[in-house]
């Protein structure tokens, strides 16, 4: 089992992030750390799921997701299951911002500062082969001057 204060304390006075519609109080002084429900995230008869598996959510989001989906549903499940997604997803980079969880980052470069190989010569080049199931029309484009729509004079009804 993975256990972390760390995580679950990152979570006091965060605003909540689950956000469930009609259900959540807004008020970031009773978030508290929600772990995911469920065996497949390690939770079982007494036993949290793992700390690194959950998100941040206010008292009323977390009553209702550990209790109220369950037995009195007031929002459709698939409403709940896109704003857990969305809670763990905003609960995960919080915390690799806040450097409670270590990410090695890349540097940030603008795309100008970015180092593009050069080119290499044309006889280097590997030839560009025609995909042999679609067939190739002799000339793609229309002979020039011609229309591919008839004009709409031509088209309108006397």
């Amino acid at each position: 089992m993975i256990r972390s204060q760390k995580i679950i304390r990152a979570a006091n006075g965060a605003p909540c992030s689950a956000r469930f519609p009609g259900i959540c109080n807004g008020n970031p002084e009773t978030t508290v750390w929600c772990h995911l429900n469920g065996a497949a995230f390690g939770k079982g008869a007494g036993v949290k799921a793992h700390d690194v598996l959950g998100f941040d959510g206010c008292s009323s989001c977390h009553a209702y997701y550990d209790v109220g989906h369950g037995t009195r549903p007031l929002i459709s499940t698939d409403t709940l299951l896109e704003c857990i997604l969305q809670a763990v997803c905003e609960s995960y980079v919080r915390r690799i911002v806040a450097g409670v969880i270590i990410v090695p980052l890349d540097i940030e470069r603008l795309s100008s500062e970015r180092l593009v190989k050069p080119r290499k010569p044309a006889g280097e080049r590997k030839a560009i082969v025609s995909n042999p199931v679609i067939p190739q029309r002799e000339n793609a484009w229309p002979a020039k001057g011609s229309r591919k729509i008839a004009q709409r004079q031509k088209v309108q009804a006397p």
